[in-house]
């Protein structure tokens, strides 16, 4: 059955977070017949002549996205719905900026948030470490992220004030013992020389939106075995040959996905409102394809990439 015929009357319980659960919330009608069985999905007749439609979906956790963007407030009620018939659970919220960070979490989804400076803040940002310290300090399960670097919008000073937010922020990340998540547009090799120093010193590190290429796996940072890696919409894209490479070479146990919703909606992906906005409802199109790719079970690739998700977040 098609996704669209799945009703919003049955609740995502959240408690046993990974694999196959059931949504309806009631039994099958006393008396009641299967009348259509197909996969995990299952259509009820009645005894009195009603119908009742139980199905289980795969459970998610969308690696990245900007929960607290101010563009999702108005449209925050179509966002968690699509979440929740698409069986996306869990996330993990990013605040890149200042103003975010005291944002209240307003969502259904099980959210482990991040504090963090995008690197196109940094000409701001410095100002900003005290308060950043002091709200991961009050929030002992928050990770520092978005953080990284940025080659779409260059500072003035050819990217210098983006290097010295990066590195003060890495060494916040460390001292407190918490997980990073790191972006690296246009930047990644930059990315990674800076990294290089910080890899034994970190518990966990997040590529998200990763692009590069599956060769760059080579190199000794990625040894140590405390990355995991992000794949997002790009890889829908037939011709995004890279990405599509990156996501059949990755380690299973390293594998994330992601929607980084609301921005980056995937190739052929139907957005919200008129902004056409993504979605966390567009994260099965991503797990479908990176599945494909990698010539597995869908609902394998589910429950791998919802248990990596948490190691990670859990790491310390």
């Amino acid at each position: 059955m098609k996704r669209g015929l799945w009703s919003s009357r049955f609740a995502i319980p959240l408690s046993n977070l990974s694999g196959w659960r059931t949504r309806a919330t009631f039994p099958p009608p006393a008396g009641g017949c299967t009348i259509v069985a197909r996969d995990k999905c299952r259509l009820w007749r009645s005894t009195t002549g009603g119908f009742v439609l139980s199905y289980e979906v795969m459970q998610l956790f969308d690696a990245h996205l900007h929960l607290f963007d101010p563009r999702v407030t108005p449209v925050r009620a179509a966002f968690e719905s699509f979440a929740q018939t698409a069986g996306v659970v869990a996330c993990i919220g990013c605040a890149e900026h200042p103003s975010l960070w005291d944002a209240p979490v307003k969502s259904a989804l099980s959210v482990v948030r991040a504090y963090g400076i995008h690197p196109w803040y940094a000409d701001e940002g410095q100002a900003a470490l005290g308060a950043l310290r002091d709200h991961l300090s009050a929030d002992p399960a928050g990770l520092v992220g978005e953080i990284g670097l940025d080659g779409l919008r260059p500072t003035s000073d050819n990217g210098a004030a983006q290097v010295a937010l990066l590195r003060a922020q890495l060494a916040l990340a460390a001292e407190l013992n918490r997980p990073v998540v790191l972006h690296g547009a246009r930047a990644w090799q930059a990315l990674f020389r800076e990294l290089t120093p910080w890899v034994s010193r970190l518990p966990a590190i997040l590529l998200h939106g990763a692009t590069f290429s599956p060769e760059t796996l080579r190199l000794p940072l990625f040894q140590k075995g405390n990355f995991w890696i992000s794949l997002g919409g790009a890889v829908v894209n037939p011709n995004a040959r890279t990405v599509r490479a990156l996501a059949t070479a990755l380690p299973t146990e390293q594998l994330l996905i992601e929607t980084d919703a609301p921005d980056r909606l995937p190739f052929g992906a139907e957005g919200l409102g008129e902004a056409r906005l993504n979605h966390p409802g567009n994260l099965p199109l991503i797990a479908e394809t990176v599945a494909q790719l990698r010539g597995c079970d869908v609902a394998t690739l589910a429950a791998q990439t919802f248990t990596n998700a948490r190691k990670f977040a859990e790491k310390r």
